[in-house]
């Protein structure tokens, strides 16, 4: 069986860091966030990928081979033109059509999938598609996804409990009887709901309120690395290869941190000499001696060297390709994006 992980998003709302990284390797506890993914279904017994590219691909295409070498196969399709979700599969329908299901999973998204009541739930029903499902976040907005005995009644409108999608498709190879044959199409809009309207096809739902995190905006990041870094800390979820905990702290095994550390990440090759409270510091970095910092996200590269107090920032290095559109603070040769 195959997995498809779609990761040709902009990830726009992470920018300025996106400009620069694609989001699929934006650091997170310990791994990059699209490597999260990787693990969770090479742990559900799937290693045959196929990854869709468009935004910086070279990073993401460098960095699966390097480091699942021996351990899984990638195959990438790059999009000149993002295609949508139903378009992403449709390009690469003849990696995917020879066997009679594949998972359909979000790059961006940290969760744990229940696989085999995913299977059950399709098998059952003779589903075309069985998603995961869970109960949303109080607060939070999203589209509803109305669920009934099982079976996905509608989005956004239909009859039983409204839930949420959380990302996961396990998917017939029925679906290629259904894509639009046109270049850009989204799966749920124009294949599932139309397919639900009509009676010809059940989509069923499994639902899972597990270990689950959209890494969209800043402050989701800081929520999930919070929530990470505490269950690494308690023992209770394994910590990446080539890291520690020391203390109530992630560190690398390849940073050096002399500074003072509290409830912090420090990623690869790092140097911490100044003050980190509640702080991720990404791969190649120096804080030098009289900085602190307090719940900030620093990005790969940045060297902070003067004596600076910054809180609650996400914390660039400047770059030309980030565009000076008033959006944020260039200071002492960084981008600074408030959290």
């Amino acid at each position: 069986m195959k997995a498809m992980i779609l990761a040709a998003g902009y990830g726009t709302r992470l920018r300025p860091v996106t400009y620069v990284l694609p989001k699929p390797i934006v650091p997170l506890a310990g791994r990059p966030l699209m490597s999260w993914a990787v693990e969770a279904l090479l742990a559900g017994g799937i290693s045959d990928f196929v990854v869709n590219l468009h935004h910086l691909p070279e990073p993401i295409e460098r960095y699966l081979i390097d480091r699942y070498a021996g351990r899984a196969k990638f195959e990438f399709s790059f999009e000149p033109e993002i295609l949508g979700t139903g378009g992403g599969v449709r390009k690469v329908r003849a990696l995917l059509e020879n066997d009679s299901e594949f998972f359909l999973v979000n790059g961006d998204t940290v969760q744990f999938p229940p696989y085999d009541a995913l299977r059950a739930a399709r098998k059952e029903h003779d589903a075309l598609a069985a998603l995961t499902l869970r109960h949303p976040p109080e607060g939070d907005r999203f589209t509803p996804v109305y669920f009934d005995e099982g079976i996905i009644t509608g989005f956004g409108q239909g009859t039983g409990e409204p839930l949420m999608f959380s990302g996961t498709h396990l998917i017939s190879n029925r679906i290629f009887n259904y894509l639009p044959d046109k270049d850009f199409s989204g799966i749920v809009d124009e294949v599932y709901q139309p397919l639900i309207d009509s009676g010809r096809e059940r989509i069923a739902g499994v639902v899972d309120d597990g270990l689950w995190f959209d890494i969209g905006t800043p402050q989701r990041y800081m929520t999930a690395s919070r929530t990470l870094l505490d269950l690494m800390v308690r023992g209770e979820l394994a910590i990446p290869s080539e890291t520690r905990v020391a203390g109530d702290s992630l560190i690398h095994d390849t940073a050096k941190v002399t500074g003072t550390i509290s409830r912090s990440i420090a990623g690869q090759r790092s140097i911490v000499e100044g003050a980190l409270t509640d702080t991720v510091v990404w791969d190649d970095c120096r804080i030098a001696p009289g900085v602190q910092l307090d719940g900030c996200i620093v990005a790969h590269g940045v060297e902070i060297a003067n004596a600076l107090d910054l809180r609650n920032v996400l914390i660039c290095r400047d770059d030309a390709a980030i565009p000076r559109d008033g959006e944020h603070r260039f200071e002492h040769g960084l981008v600074l994006r408030d959290i």
